[in-house]
């Protein structure tokens, strides 16, 4: 009897000893869980229709990021209820977990303003954009920008030509031809300098020029018409962007029914013109709703492949809906269809 104790007491202690080697021991890399979901009825108000609140539920879903232990690091590389991201691929080649956090609440800021625009001109309201310049979010490697732009910087002009959004830099490149030089005037750390970039051509669209760069229209507004407010705290991040502009249209025009009385998941970015753009943590999305209660999630046509796959691989294929999307309006579509 007591060897069988010690025995035991033994076997516990190996195993506290390991559980606290893997939890304690830091790894250089990330790892994305699956996070929350949040309902928007909630979050997103339009005090004039306060009155007309939607029947369903729209949920919101952000994952978890955070510094990966070993265990962890074990978890997102092993099973399919996580992803290790390197830190440089995660926070860009500055490795400024700070500056990475802020990057994405100013995205977040901006997924504010875009959902509400697409939405109002989804359904016919005008609303204009009005920025003081183009933020420079990334700048991508091996490109001209590379060397002379930094993250930070605000572009003020090209060539002599005043640029307030970032549609209006896309405009004017619409009209450089790849391999000619710029003169950007840009704001930087308070201090407006010069500088001379290269251009290339264009990877997404045909016979444009691009910079390198991945950008943003800095201090954005818009001429809105309605009033309409959304209240996300500390979640950060432009990937709830369609399902903002979805629920503003539900309490704007709830004769449309879009969820049926039912919840309704889904995720992506949003453009100012209703363009649904791929994001992260796809897979960790996928738990998240489903764990939520969600029957549908609509996704980004982007993403959809490792959204399927990851409900066959946590073997949830046929209990979850997912609805691959470009656009708001084929995001409407589908909800009214299914």
């Amino acid at each position: 009897m007591v060897r069988w104790v010690r025995w035991v007491l033994g076997v516990l202690a190996v195993l506290v000893i390991a559980a606290a080697v893997l939890w304690w021991t830091p790894t250089s890399d990330y790892v994305i869980l699956p996070g929350i979901t949040e309902n928007l009825n909630r979050i997103v108000s339009v005090p004039s229709a306060a009155s007309k609140l939607p029947r369903g539920k729209m949920l919101m879903v952000a994952v978890d990021v955070e510094p990966a232990n070993l265990f962890y690091y074990l978890v997102g590389k092993y099973t399919p209820y996580g992803e290790v991201v390197p830190a440089q691929e995660l926070l860009g080649p500055t490795g400024n977990e700070q500056q990475y956090q802020q990057a994405n609440m100013e995205l977040m800021t901006q997924s504010h303003l875009d959902a509400k625009v697409a939405a109002l001109r989804q359904l016919g309201y005008k609303a204009t954009e009005i920025g003081q310049g183009v933020y420079v979010y990334q700048v991508v490697k091996h490109t001209p920008a590379a060397g002379h732009l930094k993250a930070g910087d605000v572009i003020e002009s090209v060539d002599g030509t005043r640029v307030t959004t970032a549609q209006s830099l896309l405009n004017y490149m619409g009209h450089v031809t790849p391999g000619q030089t710029l003169t950007l005037r840009v704001l930087r750390q308070k201090q407006t300098t010069s500088l001379q970039v290269g251009t290339i051509k264009s990877t997404a669209t045909k016979n444009h020029a691009e910079l390198g760069v991945e950008i943003f229209t800095y201090k954005p507004n818009y001429d809105i018409p309605v009033n309409i407010k959304i209240r996300t705290g500390d979640i950060s991040g432009p990937s709830a962007g369609m399902m903002f502009s979805l629920s503003i249209i539900d309490h704007l025009k709830p004769q449309l029914d879009l969820t049926k009385g039912l919840t309704v998941a889904g995720t992506g970015t949003i453009d100012a013109s209703g363009n649904v753009g791929a994001i992260g943590g796809i897979k960790e999305k996928v738990l998240t709703v489903y764990d939520a209660g969600a029957k549908i999630f609509i996704v980004p046509k982007g993403d959809y492949s490792d959204a399927v796959q990851e409900a066959k691989a946590v073997g949830i294929a046929g209990k979850l809906r997912i609805i691959p999307v470009g656009t708001l309006a084929q995001a409407m579509a589908a909800l009214q269809r299914h």
